[in-house]
């Protein structure tokens, strides 16, 4: 019988790792990571809006975080590879850090969703959805959804053609929310239509 207790063991630590990346790399931009297994030991691909934060001044923040990880899990013989992700504005981790900058910085919030909403749109997205929550506008809290194009609300092309990413950020007013949504353009839109197309005129031509 199959144990799967080192699995759920691995997937533990890789969550926890990640929620520890997210919280010290928040500077950085950090989006995702993903773990390698080398001859040499565990390769930790670091996926970020500025590696370079993740860098540091000749290796030094690096070699700090490579310290800290080693402590913190049972990752041995540790090394960071610090990357640039290559389409920010398809990301939708990406997009929400962006915006939680913009939001910090006092860009007014309608003007910040459309700039990415637009560049999202722009890059090849099927669709983008953006909620904000929060003490957007006064005292109270309000809840504002923005959404362009088509996003996936269930089955297959929700599960495998949609992203989401949430971020929270404190403001003056609050804790504000940030959830945003990415739909991805698939081929199986494609194929449906042109099988309706083609019932339609099998249909068309039986009636003939």
């Amino acid at each position: 019988m199959t144990s799967y207790y080192p699995l759920l063991a691995e997937a533990r630590r890789n969550a926890l790792l990640k929620e520890y990346l997210d919280v010290n790399l928040k500077q950085a931009g950090f989006i995702d990571m993903t773990i390698e297994k080398t001859p040499l030991g565990t390769r930790l691909n670091v996926l970020a809006l500025r590696p370079g934060l993740v860098i540091g001044p000749h290796g030094s923040s690096i070699r700090s975080l490579m310290e800290d990880i080693s402590k913190e899990t049972s990752l041995k013989d540790i090394t960071v590879n610090a990357m640039e992700i290559q389409n920010p504005a398809l990301d939708p981790k990406a997009i929400a850090l962006r915006l939680s900058n913009a939001l910090q910085k006092g860009v007014a919030f309608r003007r910040a969703v459309t700039g990415v909403m637009n560049e999202a749109m722009g890059a090849g997205a099927l669709g983008i959805e953006v909620k904000l929550q929060g003490k957007i506008r006064s005292e109270r809290a309000a809840f504002q959804k923005f959404t362009e194009g088509v996003i996936p609300k269930s089955g297959f092309p929700r599960e495998f053609y949609t992203r989401t990413a949430v971020e929270h950020i404190l403001m003056k007013m609050g804790l504000y929310g940030v959830k945003v949504t990415v739909a991805y353009k698939y081929q199986e839109e494609f194929r449906i239509k042109k099988e309706v197309e083609k019932d339609e005129s099998d249909k068309g031509n039986k009636t003939e």
